[in-house]
């Protein structure tokens, strides 16, 4: 299984343990661009898609309920299930 499956299956299963940090690595990956700003929000654009804005508590947690949502807007259990299907 490779690392992003890995990350997505976390996502789906564990998103009390998800933090900023991956969902930084796995936005990137799937072409997104952060854009820094003060405060306690990370956003990120992409060309031709709404900008994902992830607000985080203390700098690098971030709830499960938006874990989840992102997870939701991303479409990852349909990816995680074609991975597995490979």
């Amino acid at each position: 299984m490779s690392k992003r499956n890995k990350l997505i299956e976390r996502f789906l299963k564990r998103p009390e343990t998800v933090g900023i940090s991956e969902i930084r690595q796995l936005l990137t990956e799937l072409g997104y661009e952060e854009r820094t700003k003060p405060g306690s929000h990370c956003v990120f654009h992409k060309k031709g898609a709404y900008p994902i804005c992830v607000p985080t508590v203390e700098g690098r947690q971030v709830k499960k309920f938006y874990v989840r949502r992102l997870a939701e807007m991303l479409n990852l259990e349909e990816d995680h299930e074609r991975a597995q299907d490979e």
